[in-house]
Parts: C-alpha cells; structure tokens; sequence
C-alpha cells in the first residue's frame, strides 16, 4: 500500500492545490497531511501576531476540510527550520510513508530548508515531489534572451500575458473522498503556543470557502468601477484577499480563472483594461524576482549607488512615523490604518513609505521590517519589492526625483476626508477643505486642535532628498 504525505506550507487550501492533487491522483493510496509551524523562524521573519493567528485559524479550517476527504492533517510546533526538517524525516519513517509532495517557497531559508529535507529523505527512499502552487506561471521560464530574469515590469508582464493567453488555464483540480483513512481520526490540531492576537474576520474571513464567496462578490459587485475606483482610499473598492494569497488559502490561478469565469476571457480580452489583472502580475513579478534573487530576502538590493545615500535615520520621526503622529493627516491615517487591522491600501503604502524614505529619510530597509512586522498580509516577496521600487533602488523602480506630495495625494483620493476622520478622530470637526493641511488651518483661525505640528517641512525635506539621491546615484 502506497502512502503519500502532503507537506502544507504556505498553501492552506483544498481547491487548486497540485501538491494535494497529486498526492490523491491514485485512489488506492493513502493520504496523510502535516503542517509544521516554526515560530522561531517566523520572528526572525517578522511575522505579526495577527498574521500568525490567521495562518492558525486557516489550519483549523483545512483540517476540517481535509477530514471531509478522509485526510487528516498532523500538526507539529518547532522552532526552526533546521528541527522541522528532523521532525519531517521521522514522521515519515514512523508513518512508513513513501512519497512527499509539496508546494515550492521561494524564500531564501525555505528554498535551503527544502533542498536540505530532500536531500535527507532521499537517502531514505523516500521521494519528494515539488509543484509551483503559489504562482501563475512556473518561476524562470519567463527570461530575456540571455536567460535572466526581466527587471523592467512592463516586459515580463508582456511575456506574462503572452504564456498565460496559450497555458490551459480551465483545469480543475478535482480530488475525490479516498477509500481508506489511518488511524487517530480523532486527532485534533493543538492550539499554537504563540500570543495570538485577534483580528477582523468580517475583512480576513477563515477558510477557502468564505475566502472564494468574498471574491466572487468583489468581481460581481466592484470589478466594473475597479479602475476607477481602485485608488480611492475612503471606498472599499478593493478584493482585500492580500492576506488569503499570503498564506494560500487562494492562489493566484484561482483568482484568474474566476476573473474569466465572471468577466473575460483571457484569449479575447485584453488586460490592459483590467487593473486588477495587473495587480495579479505584479505579484508575480515580484515572486519570479525572489526566485531569481533569493538574496533579496536578506535585503540585497539591485542596484549599486543605494549604499551611497545619506540617511539622517531620526529616531522620533521614525516612532512618529509609526504611531500615525507626524502632522501629515494622510500618512498618520495611513499608519494608525496599518497598527490596528494590520493591513494597509495598496496607495496608503506607496505614500507611508515614500514620506518616510524621502521627506524623512530613513533607510528603508527600517520602514520594509516595521510593515512586515505590523501586516496581516505580509509578504516577503512583495513588501520587499515594494518598498524598494518605492525608495528607487530596486527592479523598475520610480525615479529617485518623485516624491508624493502627501497634502496632494490626500485631497486627491481621500477629497472628503473621510478616510482620515476614521483614524484620526482628532480632525473630525475640520472641514473636508481643511482637514488634508489642518496646520495651514489651525494659523488661519488660530484654533487649538489636539494634533501634531509637522514634524518636517516637506519643500525644504523635498531639496534635501533630490539633492542627497542625486548626489548618491551619480556620486558627485
């Protein structure tokens, strides 16, 4: 009798799951689970408490799911990854299984973990299979001529774009109830010894079910107006599954073929059209990039005039910055947004992290681990990616010379201030007119408020940056 283990990561889902798929392909063999939680690893990696609580909430709803199909799924708690890896092997002698199966990480330590565990249970007979379950498209097929990855976004989303109209894209990965079920169905995942700490499950709901229900919503009732909508920041006009792709509780395939089913098809529908398409893509570009550069996982940066930039790295601005109190109403929104839900829209991230990078000027590198640290949807590939695109160093970066105007960008897309009232109750009686610069306001009627003064002057901050990033780039 053959027996298949199913090794869950960051793919905590029943549905379009190829390493599950294939574990089940043969109904004859029996099908174990394990997921091995490594909360050393996960400090070192600065995950928040509300992101490991989500990852905990959803290995409970795959369980149950997993139950259903005869499977039950095995919990360990490690520390490292080094002692997942001993905790693997002896599962499997124990449990005389004869094949692995496994979604791929492409995170520095995971891709050695997994190199290291393969090895080992292959010195035991033990065969490994490994699938790409977290992307569109195969990491490293989509190359420039000379066989490297694609810095410039514009070119790998044309090549993107291009495999995905000609790859089959309408499989399902149906797995059927299996026949026979080992021991221990009364087996119950323990609680993790970890401080959980409580989040919105009305905006991270738990399981792929509720997860795939919220998307069909957003594509039926908000995908008309996304493109116009999308960067508004007082509407709810986003999918808000950031934090279910993190740890695979839906994959980006599923997002797409949903988007197809709902709205388009890929082979006649042009995605330039569609915004949130692109948000898919530049997902993968920035997990094709840590395929390539697994490095960047430690911070290594692409560019080579970043060590050149003078930062001032001030302590309290830094701390104001992060409890929302710099006297610039759309980035302590932004901020106060961040702390307590733990997530942070898309055009709150790039304006958060430009003011602290060029107005404040601190390295951000400091800024990258403090999100990491704070989001529900944290995601090495991706806030990395964006917090170096934003600071103009990493692949297809803005240039070094745009700044957000943070004054601008909030009468811009929060023009009622309704976003800012939310967060910073402190402005609720400032008039939507007023509130973006309540400074301005506040020397015009000479009326206290119980706000802060800016902590910077933006033009001055602006000179300073242009200046200090050019003389870095071009080392005047």
């Amino acid at each position: 009798m053959t027996i298949n283990l199913v090794w869950f990561r960051s793919d905590l889902r029943v549905r379009y799951n190829p390493a599950l798929y294939f574990a089940c392909k043969n109904n004859e063999s029996i099908v174990l689970a394990l997921f091995i939680s490594s909360m050393k690893q996960w400090k070192l990696n600065l995950f928040s408490s509300k992101k490991i609580s989500l990852i905990y909430k959803n290995v409970i709803s795959l369980s149950k799911e997993l139950r259903k199909l005869n499977i039950i799924l095995y919990y360990y708690e490690s520390t490292t990854f080094s002692k997942s890896i001993n905790y693997l092997v002896r599962f499997c002698k124990k449990n005389k299984v004869n094949n692995l199966y496994y979604n791929y990480e492409y995170e520095f330590f995971h891709q050695k973990r997994d190199i290291m565990a393969m090895k080992i249970l292959k010195n035991n007979s033990i065969f490994s299979y490994g699938f790409h379950g977290s992307t569109l498209i195969q990491p490293g097929i989509i190359t420039n001529k000379t066989g490297n990855m694609y810095k410039k976004y514009s070119f790998f989303k044309k090549k993107c774009i291009q495999m995905l109209a000609t790859k089959q894209l309408n499989y399902i990965f149906k797995i059927k109830k299996r026949k026979k079920i080992v021991n221990h169905s009364n087996y119950k995942i323990p609680s993790f010894r970890f401080s959980l700490e409580k989040f919105n499950e009305q905006l991270f709901p738990i399981g792929e079910k509720k997860v795939i229900k919220k998307l069909k919503l957003f594509l039926k009732n908000k995908l008309n107006n996304y493109n116009s909508d999308h960067n508004s920041i007082s509407l709810n006009s986003t999918s808000m599954i950031s934090a279910h792709l993190s740890i695979g509780v839906i994959s980006p395939l599923q997002c797409l073929l949903l988007l197809f089913k709902y709205r388009f098809n890929v082979h006649k529908y042009s995605v330039e059209k569609c915004l949130w398409i692109n948000e898919l893509i530049w997902r993968e570009f920035f997990k094709h990039l840590l395929y390539f550069y697994p490095l960047l996982y430690k911070e290594t940066i692409l560019c080579n005039w970043e060590k050149n930039i003078t930062w001032k790295n001030n302590k309290k601005h830094f701390n104001a910055w992060k409890i929302g109190k710099t006297g610039f109403p759309i980035v302590d929104a932004g901020m106060r947004q961040l702390n307590q839900i733990g997530w942070i829209h898309n055009r709150l991230r790039m304006i958060t992290s430009s003011f602290l990078v060029k107005n404040l000027l601190i390295n951000w590198k400091k800024g990258e681990k403090y999100f990491m640290s704070q989001l529900i949807d944290g995601d090495v590939a991706l806030n990395n990616g964006g917090w170096q695109w934003i600071s103009s160093v990493g692949s297809d970066s803005v240039p070094y010379f745009r700044i957000f105007n943070p004054i601008l960008q909030s009468k811009k897309f929060d023009p009622k201030g309704v976003f800012i009232k939310k967060y910073v109750p402190e402005l609720k009686k400032i008039s939507s007119v007023s509130i973006h610069d309540p400074n301005l306001w506040h020397e015009k009627v000479k009326k206290e408020i119980n706000y802060p003064q800016p902590i910077i002057d933006f033009s001055h901050s602006r000179r300073e940056t242009l200046t200090i990033f050019r003389r870095a780039k071009y080392k005047l």
